[in-house]
C-alpha cells in the first residue's frame, strides 16, 4: 500500500472498535505495514480496543519509536497488558522513548506476574501527604489535568493512611489537612492473585482501592473495572490470524455499517479465492 486510503483512515477515526476487530484478524506483518503510517492521534484510540494479545502481536512489527509513542498516549492500563505481553528486547528499547514517570511505572507493573494485582494496578496514580492541606493538594490537583475519582493519603513513610472521595475536596475547608479527612481503607496487596483481589472486602465501600507493597509502601491503585478486565483477558485464548487482505477486511467493515451482516456474507464468498461468483 503506497499510501494512506483516506477512506480507511476516516474509518479508523470515527469508528475504533470496528477498525480493531478488523485490524487483530490480520496477519501482524500486514496490519503493522499498515499502522505504522497512521498518526499516532488515530491510532491510539483502537489499539485501545484491540484484544491484548493481538495488540501486542501487531505493535512487535512495528517501529520500536513508534510503539513507545504509542503506548504513551494509551491509558496506563492498556500499555501495561500490551507491554507485558511484547518480547523482553523489545520492552527494554520501546521503554526508552516514554516519559520518565511512565516508564518506571511500566517498569515496577512488569516486574509482577500477570495473574496479580501488581501486573494491573496504575502506578501512575498520585498519594498526598497526610499533612497536605485541601487548598494545597487541589493546586496539585490542577496542574495534573487529570480526573481522580478517589485519593490516596500516606504518611510519612509512604504507607497508606486512607482514601477520599475527589469531590469531598471541593466542600472541604481549605485549611483542613488531608489526614484529617481521609477515610480508612485496607490496601490491595501487589503479590495477591486476581481472583483473591475480587473477594476483597473493600469493594463495598470503594470503586478504587491504593496497592502497597509486602513492606506496606503504597504503589499505585487497582479499580474495579480494570481488575474485571485482567480477570477477563486471563480467560482468553488468542485466535489465529487468518492473514486477509487489510484493504478488503477496511472495505468489508465499512460496508457491514451500512449495508449489514448479509452484505458482508455475500461480498466475503463472491472475492475468497477459488469461489467463483454465481
Amino acid at each position: 500500500m503506497a499510501s494512506i486510503n483516506p477512506l480507511s483512515l476516516d474509518f479508523l477515526a470515527s469508528k475504533p472498535d470496528r477498525a480493531a476487530a478488523v485490524l487483530q484478524t490480520l496477519d501482524a506483518a500486514d496490519a503493522a505495514g499498515y499502522l505504522s503510517r497512521i498518526p499516532v492521534r488515530v491510532l491510539a484510540p483502537v489499539v485501545e480496543q484491540l484484544e491484548t494479545w493481538a495488540a501486542a502481536r501487531i505493535l512487535e512489527q512495528m517501529p520500536v519509536e513508534k510503539t513507545g509513542s504509542l503506548l504513551g498516549q494509551l491509558s496506563f492500563p492498556a500499555a501495561a497488558a500490551i507491554a507485558r505481553l511484547l518480547q523482553p528486547p523489545l520492552q527494554n528499547s520501546m521503554l526508552e522513548y516514554l516519559p520518565a514517570s511512565l516508564m518506571r511505572a511500566l517498569q515496577r507493573s512488569l516486574s509482577y506476574p500477570d495473574v496479580t494485582v501488581g501486573a494491573w494496578m496504575d502506578s501512575s496514580s498520585p498519594h498526598f501527604s497526610q499533612t497536605l492541606v485541601v487548598a494545597e493538594c487541589l493546586e496539585l490537583l490542577k496542574q495534573s489535568g487529570q480526573p481522580f475519582d478517589i485519593l490516596v493519603v500516606v504518611d510519612g513513610n509512604h504507607q497508606v493512611s486512607g482514601v477520599m472521595p475527589a469531590g469531598q475536596l471541593l466542600v472541604a475547608d481549605p485549611g483542613v489537612m488531608m489526614g484529617d479527612l481521609a477515610n480508612r481503607c485496607e490496601p490491595l496487596p501487589a503479590h495477591l492473585s486476581l481472583s483473591e483481589a475480587a473477594h476483597f472486602v473493600e469493594w463495598q465501600n470503594y470503586s478504587v482501592l491504593p496497592v502497597h507493597s509486602s513492606r506496606g509502601v503504597f504503589l499505585g491503585t487497582l479499580s474495579r473495572k480494570t481488575l474485571n478486565t485482567g480477570l477477563a483477558k486471563l480467560l482468553q485464548a488468542p485466535a489465529p490470524a487468518t492473514g486477509s487482505s487489510l484493504l478488503s477486511h477496511l472495505t468489508l467493515a465499512m460496508i457491514a455499517t451500512t449495508t449489514g451482516l448479509l452484505g458482508v456474507v455475500m461480498a466475503q464468498a463472491k472475492s475468497a479465492p477459488g469461489v467463483e461468483a454465481e
